[in-house]
């Protein structure tokens, strides 16, 4: 897959400490660290020129060095990806930065090779990112991210409510979720990180309204399939069990 003209890095950042799952980038998987099957999903898609975690605890570091993946030691002080994203910026020189979170292993191929292609689309106003059809159960939950768009496909507005309400009640009313995936240039991401925490991003605890409160454009990617993340132990043994049955139907391929 051809990646977009202009150097491509992904950057995947991972602190250790998390609230529902401390520790989750060194949970392990079929011996692999979480962290790592992230990495190998964006090397996978070979939409990136470089992969790297950007990480500040050292345990981390270790883990993904030994593994054989690139990574970087950055500030503490940090509170947010994007932020960890911008100090990397600063001494990895690449056209455009990729966001992708480190506890979505199972982010579609599909959904980072979008993203590459559609990088060219941003300019230093800009930023890019994915959303896909919500279920039912996920228009209500308010993990799961909405997003309205306008007819250009740009955000109007993102919320952890179900977003646009549907007044008459219609059964044919689309709802899109985000997937917690982002594409700068280099110089859109210094000026989204310029700025203060808005009012609205410090409401609904999402950065991304960061962007839209201050006048920034974001365009979103409409994708057929979307990742899933992990934030509890339950979802982490969903993974597990997907990368069982992953595995079984690759041994029944191999024994036809």
């Amino acid at each position: 897959m051809a990646a977009a003209d202009g150097k491509i890095l992904c950057v995947i950042p991972a602190r250790y400490q998390s609230v529902r799952l401390p520790g989750k980038p060194l949970k392990k998987v079929k011996g692999i660290p979480l962290v790592m099957w992230t990495y190998s999903r964006a090397c996978e898609s070979q939409a990136f020129t470089g992969v790297v975690v950007a990480t500040d605890d050292q345990r981390i570091y270790d883990s993904v060095k030994s593994s054989g993946g690139n990574v970087v030691m950055t500030s503490s002080s940090h509170q947010s990806g994007t932020d960890r994203m911008h100090e990397v910026a600063g001494f990895m020189q690449y056209e455009y930065l990729v966001n992708l979170q480190g506890d979505e292993p199972d982010t579609p191929v599909r959904m980072l090779q979008e993203v590459s292609r559609n990088l060219q689309k941003l300019d230093n106003n800009s930023l890019l990112t994915c959303v896909s059809n919500a279920t039912i159960i996920e228009k209500n939950d308010p993990d799961v991210v909405k997003a309205v768009l306008n007819c250009r496909n740009e955000a109007l507005y993102f919320s952890r409510a179900p977003i646009p309400f549907a007044r008459d009640d219609t059964d044919n009313n689309v709802v899109y979720k985000h997937s917690g995936i982002y594409g700068f240039t280099c110089e859109g991401l210094e000026r989204f990180c310029s700025f203060p925490g808005g009012r609205l991003e410090h409401c609904e605890k999402l950065e991304q309204l960061r962007a839209l409160e201050f006048g920034m454009n974001i365009i979103c990617c409409v994708c057929d399939s979307s990742s899933r993340g992990i934030d509890t132990a339950e979802d982490l043994e969903a993974f597990r069990a997907r990368v069982e049955s992953r595995v079984m139907v690759a041994k029944r391929e191999n024994t036809k």
